[in-house]
């Protein structure tokens, strides 16, 4: 039987690819806006459940003009009625009609009732043959008799969508799915086994296989954090409370408004020292021993400095080659990022290689009742596996951080009623020390932490000169990010890189 035939044996007709890409095509998840899409393909589908309502796996590929492809995984519930009878219209893939009448097709991960199935599922440890392969659920910590009124989504997408059951358990579905066994799963389980104790652990796992090929994970069960609030949240929150209070009393000088930082009642400033420890802790599991050998450390050679040096200039430089008069400033001062980036290649060593989180920032550390948690080791979104799990700098995540801490900085002045210029002017100078204050303390803490083991560089310079050609690649994938999805945000991290990045 062929996808379509058992697409058809559903009731879905060939309008149903279309409209799933149009489906794919609206969400936070799909990583590809602003490619030109040359094909659809149904590669592979699966029944999960028959029937109340049924539930189908899709696993559809896009290809794009410029040779590119990615395959995405699409839980789908069949229910019938009327698709305007669906209480999410935004989860609303198709509707479609035959002989029993109208029919929904929605996406299972909006609807309780189908993505219970998932749930009973990998408590079951069963295996569900497709079309072209087959579908391992694990979970024996997961039980059965699954309540739909218990699920309930996360309310965030990235490149996952996540949902919760009956606030102790929390399902990651990954809506890309790799050819090769994800960096999610490689790394919890890495540093689960060094001993890294600020990480959630594996509870229950979807897995796809094909003939022939590795293993690729569709979701993951983790304990949920019921209590736990994002880094993001809180540095709003702390941010929010700053800014109402400068407006209030008005904005001195630069060192009246580091005092406001250090005497603001809701301060982020303790956080931020301990977000530095934890940072350094995951470093060094990684970097010990106790990781299987595939993801050893490395000590960094000059030879590694340089292809940094070089995929940081070329990263940069296919940004510039892009239109848009917002990258007009920035290709004025190519030379001085550039010089941030060639600083490597004369550098006297780089510490060691390890495997990093690889898109680390605020919204991926979860502070609860007993501290930090850090989450979603997928990497960055935009990078290939093999890239993603290649072994890298440790500053590469602390770039990622510190960035963050800028960008939350930026993002809650954004949110706030424009004033005059003088005053903006004047809010900005006391996020800035805001930031400034927070950067201090997480560097701080992060290389007391580190101390001296030969995860960092020997000299301080050498270490300062790393940290900041990293940032500095940060900045550029950000504003290529802003560019594609939000471009009234561009001038955040224009704004670091026309600065000549923090010192």
């Amino acid at each position: 039987m062929t996808p379509a035939t058992l697409l058809a044996r559903h009731g879905l007709e060939e309008a149903t690819a279309a409209a799933l890409l149009a489906y794919v095509q609206r969400q936070r998840w799909y990583g590809s806006r602003g490619r030109a899409v040359a094909g659809f393909e149904v590669e592979d589908v699966g029944t999960l459940r028959e029937s109340g309502p049924a539930v189908l796996l899709v696993l559809a590929t896009v290809r794009y003009e410029d040779g590119g492809r990615e395959r995405y995984s699409l839980p789908l519930g069949i229910r019938p009625g009327p698709a305007a009878g669906f209480f999410d219209p935004e989860r609303v893939v198709h509707e479609t009609g035959g002989d029993a009448g109208p029919m929904a097709v929605v996406d299972a991960l909006g609807d309780p009732e189908s993505s219970a199935a998932l749930w009973e599922l990998i408590g079951a440890g069963a295996t569900l043959r497709t079309e072209g392969g087959e579908v391992r659920f694990r979970g024996e910590r997961i039980a059965g008799g699954v309540d739909p009124g218990s699920i309930r989504p996360l309310g965030r997408e990235q490149s996952n969508t996540s949902l919760v059951r009956d606030d102790a358990e929390l399902l990651k579905w990954f809506r890309v799915v790799e050819d090769v066994r994800s960096p999610e799963l490689e790394m919890t389980e890495a540093l689960h086994g060094a001993g890294f104790e600020h990480v959630p652990a594996p509870l229950g796992v979807v897995e796809y296989l094909r003939p022939g090929a590795e293993a690729v994970l569709l979701a993951l069960v983790q304990p949920y954090l019921h209590n736990g609030t994002e880094g993001w949240a809180l540095a709003l929150t702390s941010l929010r409370d700053l800014y109402a209070e400068a407006e209030l009393e008005g904005v001195g000088d630069e060192g009246s408004a580091v005092r406001l930082v250090e005497e603001q009642g809701a301060t982020f400033l303790p956080e931020s020292a301990r977000l530095g420890e934890v940072t350094a802790e995951m470093h060094l599991a990684l970097a010990s021993d106790r990781v299987p050998d595939a993801m050893r450390a490395q000590p960094v050679s000059a030879a590694m400095l340089g292809s940094w040096a070089d995929a940081m200039t070329r990263e940069l430089d296919q940004l510039l080659g892009g239109a848009g008069a917002a990258l007009e400033p920035l290709r004025e001062c190519r030379a001085e990022v550039v010089a941030g980036f060639d600083a490597l290649r004369g550098l006297g060593g780089g510490g060691l290689a390890i495997r990093v989180h690889g898109d680390y920032h605020l919204g991926q550390a979860l502070r609860t009742d007993t501290g930090w948690t850090v989450l979603d080791f997928e990497g960055e979104p935009a990078l290939g596996v093999p890239e993603r799990r290649a072994l890298s700098s440790p500053l590469r995540d602390v770039a990622g951080l510190l960035r963050s801490l800028d960008y939350a900085a930026a993002a809650a002045l954004m949110e706030r009623t424009e004033p005059d210029p003088e005053r903006l002017e004047a809010l900005r100078r006391q996020g800035d020390a805001w930031a400034e204050a927070n950067r201090r303390l997480f560097w701080g803490a992060y290389l007391a932490r580190v101390g001296d083991h030969p995860l960092l560089p020997g000299s301080a310079e050498d270490t300062l000169a790393l940290r900041r050609a990293w940032e500095l690649r940060k900045a550029v994938y950000e504003v290529g990010y802003e560019l594609g999805h939000r471009p009234d945000w561009v001038g955040l991290p224009l704004r670091f890189l026309l600065d000549g990045g923090r010192s």
